[in-house]
Protein backbone atom coordinates (compact mmCIF):
# COMPACT_ATOMS: atom_id res chain seq x y z
CA UNK A 1 0.00 0.00 0.00
CA UNK A 2 1.32 3.16 -0.71
CA UNK A 3 1.24 5.62 2.02
CA UNK A 4 2.23 9.84 1.69
CA UNK A 5 4.93 11.18 4.27
CA UNK A 6 3.78 12.96 7.05
CA UNK A 7 5.71 15.43 7.88
CA UNK A 8 3.67 18.82 9.98
CA UNK A 9 3.70 21.51 7.52
CA UNK A 10 6.77 23.99 7.80
CA UNK A 11 6.23 27.26 9.84
CA UNK A 12 4.50 30.70 8.26
CA UNK A 13 3.69 34.24 9.60
CA UNK A 14 0.24 33.68 7.80
CA UNK A 15 -2.82 32.45 9.92
CA UNK A 16 -3.89 28.73 9.30
CA UNK A 17 -6.99 28.26 7.49
CA UNK A 18 -7.84 25.16 9.04
CA UNK A 19 -8.52 24.70 12.81
CA UNK A 20 -5.41 22.48 14.82
CA UNK A 21 -7.44 19.76 15.75
CA UNK A 22 -11.26 18.50 15.36
CA UNK A 23 -13.81 15.84 16.73
CA UNK A 24 -14.44 13.64 13.58
CA UNK A 25 -17.94 12.00 13.77
CA UNK A 26 -17.55 7.77 13.65
CA UNK A 27 -20.19 7.50 11.48
CA UNK A 28 -19.53 8.98 7.88
CA UNK A 29 -22.18 10.42 5.87
CA UNK A 30 -23.02 9.17 2.16
CA UNK A 31 -23.87 10.88 -1.04
CA UNK A 32 -27.67 9.95 -0.07
CA UNK A 33 -27.43 10.57 3.46
CA UNK A 34 -27.32 14.01 5.83
CA UNK A 35 -26.49 15.98 2.21
CA UNK A 36 -26.99 18.96 4.02
CA UNK A 37 -25.78 18.45 7.26
CA UNK A 38 -22.08 18.58 6.05
CA UNK A 39 -20.78 20.78 3.22
CA UNK A 40 -17.63 19.08 2.18
CA UNK A 41 -14.41 20.98 1.38
CA UNK A 42 -13.29 20.55 -2.10
CA UNK A 43 -9.55 20.83 -1.28
CA UNK A 44 -9.84 17.42 0.93
CA UNK A 45 -11.18 15.53 -1.86
CA UNK A 46 -9.28 12.18 -2.37
CA UNK A 47 -10.31 9.51 -4.57
CA UNK A 48 -9.75 5.43 -4.72
CA UNK A 49 -11.24 2.26 -6.19
CA UNK A 50 -12.73 -0.46 -3.95
CA UNK A 51 -11.79 -4.08 -4.29
CA UNK A 52 -14.57 -4.65 -6.90
CA UNK A 53 -13.59 -1.76 -8.96
CA UNK A 54 -15.72 1.13 -8.16
CA UNK A 55 -14.82 4.35 -7.96
CA UNK A 56 -14.99 6.04 -4.31
CA UNK A 57 -14.47 9.75 -3.16
CA UNK A 58 -14.01 10.77 0.65
CA UNK A 59 -14.22 14.35 1.47
CA UNK A 60 -14.05 16.58 4.59
CA UNK A 61 -16.53 19.06 6.61
CA UNK A 62 -14.21 20.45 9.28
CA UNK A 63 -15.14 22.52 12.02
CA UNK A 64 -13.51 23.94 15.33
CA UNK A 65 -14.22 22.34 18.32
CA UNK A 66 -16.64 21.83 20.17
CA UNK A 67 -18.35 21.80 16.83
CA UNK A 68 -18.22 18.42 15.00
CA UNK A 69 -16.89 17.64 11.54
CA UNK A 70 -17.53 14.77 9.25
CA UNK A 71 -16.31 12.68 6.21
CA UNK A 72 -18.67 12.19 3.01
CA UNK A 73 -18.46 9.33 1.44
CA UNK A 74 -19.37 9.31 -2.92
CA UNK A 75 -19.95 6.66 -4.86
CA UNK A 76 -21.52 5.74 -8.60
CA UNK A 77 -25.27 5.66 -9.29
CA UNK A 78 -25.95 2.60 -8.01
CA UNK A 79 -23.94 1.39 -5.43
CA UNK A 80 -24.57 2.42 -2.27
CA UNK A 81 -22.86 2.77 1.43
CA UNK A 82 -24.68 0.23 3.67
CA UNK A 83 -22.35 2.12 6.17
CA UNK A 84 -19.01 3.74 6.38
CA UNK A 85 -17.55 4.28 9.68
CA UNK A 86 -13.66 6.04 10.87
CA UNK A 87 -12.32 3.57 12.58
CA UNK A 88 -9.09 5.12 13.88
CA UNK A 89 -6.80 8.40 13.65
CA UNK A 90 -3.92 9.11 14.16
CA UNK A 91 -1.67 12.99 13.00
CA UNK A 92 -2.55 12.99 8.96
CA UNK A 93 -3.99 9.69 8.51
CA UNK A 94 -7.60 8.27 9.13
CA UNK A 95 -8.63 4.36 9.07
CA UNK A 96 -11.89 3.79 7.44
CA UNK A 97 -14.34 0.80 7.24
CA UNK A 98 -16.99 1.04 4.69
CA UNK A 99 -19.28 -1.81 3.46
CA UNK A 100 -21.05 -1.45 -0.22
CA UNK A 101 -24.47 -2.27 -1.00
CA UNK A 102 -24.67 -2.92 -5.21
CA UNK A 103 -28.59 -3.67 -4.14
CA UNK A 104 -28.44 -6.79 -5.78
CA UNK A 105 -27.28 -9.89 -4.13
CA UNK A 106 -25.93 -10.52 -1.18
CA UNK A 107 -22.77 -12.21 -2.79
CA UNK A 108 -22.12 -8.45 -4.39
CA UNK A 109 -21.44 -6.54 -0.81
CA UNK A 110 -18.02 -5.72 -0.55
CA UNK A 111 -16.56 -4.97 2.89
CA UNK A 112 -12.94 -2.94 2.13
CA UNK A 113 -10.58 -0.55 4.56
CA UNK A 114 -9.04 2.44 3.50
CA UNK A 115 -6.53 4.88 4.84
CA UNK A 116 -7.30 8.70 3.92
CA UNK A 117 -4.11 11.05 4.34
CA UNK A 118 -4.03 14.61 4.90
CA UNK A 119 -0.86 15.16 2.27
CA UNK A 120 0.68 18.14 3.34
CA UNK A 121 -0.76 21.82 2.12
CA UNK A 122 2.69 23.73 2.93
CA UNK A 123 5.21 20.95 1.35
CA UNK A 124 7.20 22.31 -1.38
CA UNK A 125 5.44 20.80 -3.78
CA UNK A 126 2.43 20.33 -1.77
CA UNK A 127 0.82 17.04 -1.91
CA UNK A 128 -2.49 16.43 -2.41
CA UNK A 129 -4.62 14.28 -0.21
CA UNK A 130 -4.94 10.50 -1.09
CA UNK A 131 -6.93 7.27 -0.28
CA UNK A 132 -5.23 4.13 -0.25
CA UNK A 133 -7.68 0.63 0.19
CA UNK A 134 -5.99 -1.52 2.70
CA UNK A 135 -5.11 -5.30 1.52
CA UNK A 136 -8.18 -7.53 2.78
CA UNK A 137 -8.25 -8.05 6.60
CA UNK A 138 -7.96 -12.14 6.52
CA UNK A 139 -6.14 -13.94 8.84
CA UNK A 140 -5.53 -17.88 9.63
CA UNK A 141 -7.16 -17.58 12.95
CA UNK A 142 -10.87 -15.79 12.25
CA UNK A 143 -11.53 -16.82 7.89
CA UNK A 144 -15.32 -15.45 8.48
CA UNK A 145 -14.42 -12.06 10.17
CA UNK A 146 -13.16 -9.76 7.72
CA UNK A 147 -13.76 -6.36 9.85
CA UNK A 148 -12.13 -4.63 12.03
CA UNK A 149 -13.51 -3.77 15.25
CA UNK A 150 -14.10 -0.28 16.00
CA UNK A 151 -13.59 -0.35 19.70
CA UNK A 152 -10.74 -2.36 19.49
CA UNK A 153 -8.47 -0.66 16.51
CA UNK A 154 -5.77 1.74 16.27
CA UNK A 155 -3.84 3.45 13.83
CA UNK A 156 -0.34 4.05 14.13
CA UNK A 157 1.96 6.99 11.85
CA UNK A 158 5.41 6.40 12.00
CA UNK A 159 8.18 7.97 10.08
CA UNK A 160 8.00 8.87 6.50
CA UNK A 161 6.13 6.43 5.26
CA UNK A 162 5.06 3.42 7.88
CA UNK A 163 1.48 2.90 9.05
CA UNK A 164 0.70 0.09 11.59
CA UNK A 165 -2.77 -1.04 12.37
CA UNK A 166 -3.69 -3.31 15.24
CA UNK A 167 -6.81 -4.71 16.89
CA UNK A 168 -6.87 -6.24 20.32
CA UNK A 169 -8.46 -9.39 20.46
CA UNK A 170 -9.02 -11.16 23.51
CA UNK A 171 -10.52 -14.29 23.72
CA UNK A 172 -11.91 -16.37 27.06
CA UNK A 173 -9.42 -19.48 27.49
CA UNK A 174 -10.15 -21.05 30.74
CA UNK A 175 -13.37 -23.28 31.69
CA UNK A 176 -13.77 -21.02 34.59
CA UNK A 177 -13.82 -18.18 32.59
CA UNK A 178 -11.47 -15.90 34.77
CA UNK A 179 -9.04 -14.57 32.14
CA UNK A 180 -8.51 -14.16 28.35
CA UNK A 181 -5.68 -14.50 25.92
CA UNK A 182 -4.33 -11.55 24.16
CA UNK A 183 -4.07 -11.63 20.63
CA UNK A 184 -3.01 -8.56 17.94
CA UNK A 185 -4.32 -8.50 14.70
CA UNK A 186 -1.93 -6.31 12.89
CA UNK A 187 -0.59 -4.67 9.46
CA UNK A 188 2.94 -3.42 9.42
CA UNK A 189 5.51 -3.86 6.77
CA UNK A 190 2.50 -3.89 3.85
CA UNK A 191 0.88 -7.71 5.68
CA UNK A 192 -1.40 -8.27 8.10
CA UNK A 193 -0.24 -11.05 10.71
CA UNK A 194 -1.30 -12.18 14.31
CA UNK A 195 0.44 -11.79 17.87
CA UNK A 196 0.36 -12.94 20.86
CA UNK A 197 2.06 -10.16 23.30
CA UNK A 198 2.88 -10.96 26.84
CA UNK A 199 1.67 -9.20 29.33
CA UNK A 200 3.23 -7.02 32.42
CA UNK A 201 1.54 -4.70 34.98
CA UNK A 202 2.96 -1.22 35.67
CA UNK A 203 2.02 -2.29 39.54
CA UNK A 204 4.70 -2.57 41.80
CA UNK A 205 5.22 -6.59 42.65
CA UNK A 206 2.83 -7.61 39.88
CA UNK A 207 5.59 -8.70 37.28
CA UNK A 208 4.35 -10.71 34.49
CA UNK A 209 0.74 -11.59 34.09
CA UNK A 210 0.11 -15.24 31.95
CA UNK A 211 -3.43 -13.37 30.63
CA UNK A 212 -5.77 -10.68 30.65
CA UNK A 213 -8.56 -10.74 33.70
CA UNK A 214 -11.79 -11.77 32.13
CA UNK A 215 -13.45 -8.45 33.05
CA UNK A 216 -11.17 -6.80 30.51
CA UNK A 217 -13.31 -4.75 27.60
CA UNK A 218 -11.93 -2.47 25.61
CA UNK A 219 -13.84 0.82 24.86
CA UNK A 220 -11.51 3.43 22.84
CA UNK A 221 -7.99 3.09 21.14
CA UNK A 222 -5.74 6.31 20.82
CA UNK A 223 -2.49 6.56 19.62
CA UNK A 224 0.51 8.01 21.72
CA UNK A 225 4.72 9.18 21.80
CA UNK A 226 5.10 7.92 18.12
CA UNK A 227 5.30 4.35 18.81
CA UNK A 228 2.85 3.50 21.34
CA UNK A 229 -1.23 2.04 20.94
CA UNK A 230 -3.53 2.29 23.68
CA UNK A 231 -6.19 0.31 24.69
CA UNK A 232 -8.69 1.72 27.00
CA UNK A 233 -11.09 0.01 29.76
CA UNK A 234 -12.91 2.85 30.99
CA UNK A 235 -13.49 0.91 34.20
CA UNK A 236 -10.23 -0.50 34.65
CA UNK A 237 -6.95 0.69 33.00
CA UNK A 238 -5.21 1.12 30.14
CA UNK A 239 -2.73 -1.50 27.98
CA UNK A 240 0.04 -0.14 26.06
CA UNK A 241 2.09 -1.04 23.20
CA UNK A 242 5.10 0.07 21.54
CA UNK A 243 3.32 -1.44 18.26
CA UNK A 244 7.00 -1.18 16.49
CA UNK A 245 8.75 -3.95 18.39
CA UNK A 246 9.19 -7.22 16.32
CA UNK A 247 7.89 -9.03 19.87
CA UNK A 248 4.97 -6.16 21.35
CA UNK A 249 4.48 -6.52 24.85
CA UNK A 250 1.29 -5.15 26.61
CA UNK A 251 1.84 -2.70 29.48
CA UNK A 252 -0.88 -3.07 31.83
CA UNK A 253 -1.43 0.38 33.84
CA UNK A 254 -5.01 0.82 36.41
CA UNK A 255 -6.69 3.88 36.62
CA UNK A 256 -6.52 6.47 39.04
CA UNK A 257 -8.70 4.76 42.50
CA UNK A 258 -11.57 7.72 41.64
CA UNK A 259 -15.46 7.41 42.13
CA UNK A 260 -16.53 5.18 39.60
CA UNK A 261 -20.42 5.89 39.03
CA UNK A 262 -23.25 4.37 35.82
CA UNK A 263 -21.93 4.89 32.69
CA UNK A 264 -18.81 4.52 30.93
CA UNK A 265 -20.06 7.89 29.41
CA UNK A 266 -18.86 10.04 32.28
CA UNK A 267 -15.17 9.36 31.60
CA UNK A 268 -12.61 9.41 29.18
CA UNK A 269 -8.77 9.51 28.11
CA UNK A 270 -6.86 11.14 25.81
CA UNK A 271 -3.65 12.91 24.57
CA UNK A 272 -2.76 16.34 24.76
CA UNK A 273 0.03 18.65 24.30
CA UNK A 274 3.59 17.99 25.18
CA UNK A 275 2.40 13.73 24.74
CA UNK A 276 0.67 14.06 27.92
CA UNK A 277 -1.87 11.91 28.92
CA UNK A 278 -5.03 13.08 30.80
CA UNK A 279 -7.94 11.13 32.31
CA UNK A 280 -11.08 12.86 33.08
CA UNK A 281 -13.87 11.62 35.05
CA UNK A 282 -17.30 13.14 36.09
CA UNK A 283 -19.30 11.69 39.40
CA UNK A 284 -22.17 12.82 40.63
CA UNK A 285 -22.45 13.62 44.32
CA UNK A 286 -24.66 14.25 47.25
CA UNK A 287 -25.23 17.84 48.93
CA UNK A 288 -22.68 16.48 51.52
CA UNK A 289 -19.99 16.00 48.89
CA UNK A 290 -20.08 12.51 49.04
CA UNK A 291 -20.00 10.71 45.50
CA UNK A 292 -23.34 9.50 44.70
CA UNK A 293 -26.68 10.69 42.94
CA UNK A 294 -29.11 13.12 45.17
CA UNK A 295 -32.67 13.55 44.74
CA UNK A 296 -32.18 16.67 47.37
CA UNK A 297 -33.67 19.93 45.78
CA UNK A 298 -29.92 21.58 46.68
CA UNK A 299 -27.44 19.42 44.62
CA UNK A 300 -30.24 17.75 42.03
CA UNK A 301 -27.90 16.59 38.86
CA UNK A 302 -25.26 17.91 40.74
CA UNK A 303 -21.59 16.58 39.99
CA UNK A 304 -17.98 17.30 39.95
CA UNK A 305 -15.31 16.63 37.16
CA UNK A 306 -11.79 15.39 38.28
CA UNK A 307 -8.53 15.60 36.08
CA UNK A 308 -5.31 13.21 35.93
CA UNK A 309 -2.31 13.41 34.22
CA UNK A 310 0.16 10.47 34.08
CA UNK A 311 3.41 11.06 35.45
CA UNK A 312 5.58 8.73 33.06
CA UNK A 313 7.95 8.80 35.61
CA UNK A 314 7.01 6.48 38.37
CA UNK A 315 3.84 5.55 35.83
CA UNK A 316 1.81 7.66 38.90
CA UNK A 317 -1.41 9.47 38.27
CA UNK A 318 -1.51 12.88 39.70
CA UNK A 319 -4.66 15.12 39.63
CA UNK A 320 -4.42 18.05 38.28
CA UNK A 321 -8.04 19.90 38.04
CA UNK A 322 -11.44 19.92 39.60
CA UNK A 323 -14.55 21.98 38.69
CA UNK A 324 -18.07 20.90 40.18
CA UNK A 325 -21.01 21.67 38.56
CA UNK A 326 -22.40 24.46 40.88
CA UNK A 327 -19.22 26.79 39.09
CA UNK A 328 -20.47 25.74 35.41
CA UNK A 329 -24.06 26.65 36.41
CA UNK A 330 -23.39 30.20 37.48
CA UNK A 331 -21.74 31.47 34.28
CA UNK A 332 -23.84 33.61 32.06
CA UNK A 333 -22.13 31.39 29.47
CA UNK A 334 -24.43 28.44 31.19
CA UNK A 335 -27.64 30.74 30.87
CA UNK A 336 -30.36 28.79 28.80
CA UNK A 337 -28.28 25.27 28.76
CA UNK A 338 -30.03 22.38 31.38
CA UNK A 339 -28.96 21.29 34.66
CA UNK A 340 -27.52 18.26 34.09
CA UNK A 341 -24.63 16.45 34.35
CA UNK A 342 -22.25 16.69 31.24
CA UNK A 343 -21.27 13.41 29.76
CA UNK A 344 -18.44 12.03 26.79
CA UNK A 345 -15.71 13.99 27.81
CA UNK A 346 -12.94 14.65 25.04
CA UNK A 347 -9.58 15.71 26.08
CA UNK A 348 -8.42 18.73 23.67
CA UNK A 349 -5.40 17.40 21.82
CA UNK A 350 -3.28 21.22 21.93
CA UNK A 351 -4.66 22.14 25.60
CA UNK A 352 -3.95 20.52 28.26
CA UNK A 353 -6.71 21.98 30.78
CA UNK A 354 -9.53 22.17 27.73
CA UNK A 355 -11.98 19.19 27.65
CA UNK A 356 -15.00 19.14 25.26
CA UNK A 357 -18.12 17.50 26.58
CA UNK A 358 -21.43 16.84 25.61
CA UNK A 359 -24.71 18.08 27.46
CA UNK A 360 -28.23 16.72 26.61
CA UNK A 361 -31.12 16.48 29.59
CA UNK A 362 -32.99 13.56 28.06
CA UNK A 363 -29.92 11.67 28.88
CA UNK A 364 -30.98 11.93 32.58
CA UNK A 365 -34.53 13.74 33.15
CA UNK A 366 -37.49 11.43 31.46
CA UNK A 367 -38.99 12.75 28.64
CA UNK A 368 -36.49 15.61 28.95
CA UNK A 369 -35.74 18.00 25.85
CA UNK A 370 -33.44 16.22 23.31
CA UNK A 371 -31.39 19.07 22.13
CA UNK A 372 -27.88 17.68 21.63
CA UNK A 373 -25.49 20.63 22.81
CA UNK A 374 -21.62 20.55 23.01
CA UNK A 375 -19.77 22.58 25.25
CA UNK A 376 -15.78 23.69 25.53
CA UNK A 377 -14.58 24.19 29.28
CA UNK A 378 -11.35 25.06 30.35
CA UNK A 379 -11.21 23.30 33.63
CA UNK A 380 -8.46 25.70 35.07
CA UNK A 381 -9.97 28.81 34.34
CA UNK A 382 -13.29 27.49 35.20
CA UNK A 383 -14.86 28.99 31.95
CA UNK A 384 -16.99 27.91 29.02
CA UNK A 385 -15.05 28.96 25.78
CA UNK A 386 -17.70 28.04 23.39
CA UNK A 387 -21.16 26.30 22.97
CA UNK A 388 -22.47 24.70 19.81
CA UNK A 389 -26.08 22.92 19.42
CA UNK A 390 -25.85 19.87 17.17
CA UNK A 391 -27.92 19.96 14.17
CA UNK A 392 -31.06 17.73 14.13
CA UNK A 393 -30.08 16.35 17.86
CA UNK A 394 -29.50 12.89 17.23
CA UNK A 395 -27.25 11.28 20.18
CA UNK A 396 -24.04 11.00 19.26
CA UNK A 397 -22.64 8.98 22.44
CA UNK A 398 -18.62 8.20 22.07
CA UNK A 399 -19.10 8.43 18.16
CA UNK A 400 -16.57 11.17 18.09
CA UNK A 401 -12.90 10.69 17.51
CA UNK A 402 -10.51 13.74 18.31
CA UNK A 403 -7.84 14.06 14.84
CA UNK A 404 -5.20 16.32 14.17
CA UNK A 405 -6.13 15.25 10.30
CA UNK A 406 -6.89 19.61 9.59
CA UNK A 407 -3.50 20.48 10.83
CA UNK A 408 -1.92 19.04 8.12
CA UNK A 409 -3.89 20.88 5.30
CA UNK A 410 -3.10 24.42 6.39
CA UNK A 411 -1.04 26.07 4.03
CA UNK A 412 0.87 28.00 6.87
CA UNK A 413 0.19 26.62 10.08
CA UNK A 414 -0.22 28.30 13.00
CA UNK A 415 3.59 29.27 15.08
CA UNK A 416 4.87 29.30 18.55
CA UNK A 417 5.67 32.49 19.83
CA UNK A 418 9.07 31.75 18.84
CA UNK A 419 8.35 31.49 15.33
CA UNK A 420 8.89 27.65 15.06
CA UNK A 421 6.30 25.67 14.07
CA UNK A 422 5.12 22.96 16.67
CA UNK A 423 2.97 19.42 15.83
CA UNK A 424 0.32 18.49 18.13
CA UNK A 425 1.42 16.14 20.60
CA UNK A 426 4.67 18.37 20.51
CA UNK A 427 3.33 21.60 21.47
CA UNK A 428 5.55 23.84 24.38
CA UNK A 429 3.84 23.21 27.48
CA UNK A 430 5.52 26.36 28.62
CA UNK A 431 3.96 27.77 25.48
CA UNK A 432 0.38 26.55 26.18
CA UNK A 433 0.62 27.27 30.19
CA UNK A 434 1.45 30.83 28.93
CA UNK A 435 -1.44 31.36 26.63
CA UNK A 436 -4.28 29.21 29.30
CA UNK A 437 -2.77 32.11 32.13
CA UNK A 438 -3.60 35.13 29.55
CA UNK A 439 -7.16 33.65 28.75
CA UNK A 440 -7.66 33.18 32.39
CA UNK A 441 -6.31 36.62 33.54
CA UNK A 442 -8.65 38.19 30.59
CA UNK A 443 -11.70 35.81 30.83
CA UNK A 444 -13.98 38.00 33.08
CA UNK A 445 -13.77 40.27 30.08
CA UNK A 446 -15.50 37.87 28.00
CA UNK A 447 -18.99 38.53 27.69
CA UNK A 448 -19.73 35.16 26.44
CA UNK A 449 -17.94 33.43 29.59
CA UNK A 450 -17.74 36.11 32.54
CA UNK A 451 -20.52 36.04 35.48
CA UNK A 452 -22.53 38.88 37.09
CA UNK A 453 -20.52 41.35 38.91
CA UNK A 454 -20.80 41.29 42.46
CA UNK A 455 -19.28 43.43 45.13
CA UNK A 456 -15.08 42.97 46.25
CA UNK A 457 -15.03 40.43 49.01
CA UNK A 458 -14.24 40.92 53.02
CA UNK A 459 -10.96 39.61 54.49
CA UNK A 460 -13.51 38.17 57.60
CA UNK A 461 -15.75 36.39 55.07
CA UNK A 462 -12.00 34.46 53.59
CA UNK A 463 -10.93 33.83 56.82
CA UNK A 464 -14.55 32.49 57.87
CA UNK A 465 -14.64 29.89 54.90
CA UNK A 466 -10.93 28.68 55.29
CA UNK A 467 -11.69 28.02 59.17
CA UNK A 468 -14.53 26.12 58.48
CA UNK A 469 -12.03 23.24 57.18
CA UNK A 470 -9.68 23.15 60.22
CA UNK A 471 -10.05 19.14 60.92
CA UNK A 472 -8.52 18.53 57.20
CA UNK A 473 -7.07 21.80 57.11
CA UNK A 474 -4.36 23.31 54.82
CA UNK A 475 -0.15 23.59 55.87
CA UNK A 476 0.51 27.37 56.48
CA UNK A 477 1.94 28.34 52.72
CA UNK A 478 -0.98 26.87 51.27
CA UNK A 479 -3.56 28.87 53.54
CA UNK A 480 -1.56 31.89 52.81
CA UNK A 481 -1.98 30.91 48.69
CA UNK A 482 -5.12 30.33 49.58
CA UNK A 483 -6.35 33.35 51.43
CA UNK A 484 -4.89 34.94 47.89
CA UNK A 485 -6.39 33.77 45.60
CA UNK A 486 -9.71 34.10 47.29
CA UNK A 487 -9.36 37.75 47.85
CA UNK A 488 -8.85 38.12 43.89
CA UNK A 489 -11.60 38.19 40.95
CA UNK A 490 -14.29 40.20 43.43
CA UNK A 491 -15.40 37.24 45.18
CA UNK A 492 -16.21 35.01 42.37
CA UNK A 493 -13.68 32.13 43.81
CA UNK A 494 -14.69 32.57 47.20
CA UNK A 495 -18.55 32.10 45.88
CA UNK A 496 -17.67 29.24 44.19
CA UNK A 497 -15.97 27.69 46.96
CA UNK A 498 -18.67 28.33 49.63
CA UNK A 499 -21.20 26.97 46.59
CA UNK A 500 -19.22 23.56 47.52
CA UNK A 501 -19.92 20.42 50.22
CA UNK A 502 -17.24 20.96 52.93
CA UNK A 503 -15.17 18.02 52.13
CA UNK A 504 -15.04 18.75 48.57
CA UNK A 505 -13.43 22.11 49.33
CA UNK A 506 -9.62 21.45 50.71
CA UNK A 507 -9.05 19.45 47.27
CA UNK A 508 -10.50 22.54 45.18
CA UNK A 509 -8.35 24.79 46.89
CA UNK A 510 -5.70 22.30 46.29
CA UNK A 511 -6.12 22.68 42.69
CA UNK A 512 -6.65 26.58 42.14
CA UNK A 513 -3.22 26.37 44.51
CA UNK A 514 -1.43 24.50 41.68
CA UNK A 515 -3.23 26.21 38.93
CA UNK A 516 -1.60 29.39 40.26
CA UNK A 517 1.57 27.76 40.87
CA UNK A 518 1.78 26.52 37.34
Amino acid sequence: MEVQTAQPPSCSSSAAGYPRWVMLEQYVKSNVQDSSRITPDAKTLAAARTSNGHRIQVSLGLAEPPATSALRVELPEGVYAKYATVVAADGDSLLLRVNLDQRSFASDDTLDHFVYNAGSAAADPSRPPSLSLLPSYNVTYRPMIQYLVTDATGILRHGDDQIVVAELHTATVRVTLETKAAELYMFRSGEWSIRRPRICSSVAGDGELEELPSWWNTDTVFPMSGRTLCWVDLSRGVLFCDVLEESPWLQYLPLPKVPLFGRASNRNLGVTAGGVLKFVNIFPRCCCGGAGTSKCEHSNHAYTIHTYTLRTEGMEWVMDGMVDATELWALEAYKGLPRVPLDYPIVSMDEPHVICFLLCEDHHVKYGDQTLWLLKVDTRSKTIQSVSKYPGGRFLGRALIPSSISYYLNSYPICSSDGTSTSLGQTSQMDIEKLRAYDSRNSMLQSSCKSFAKPAVEASEILAALQDIPSYGLDRDDMLKAYSILSNDNGLRLRSLLGLPLNLRKDWLLMEIKAGDA
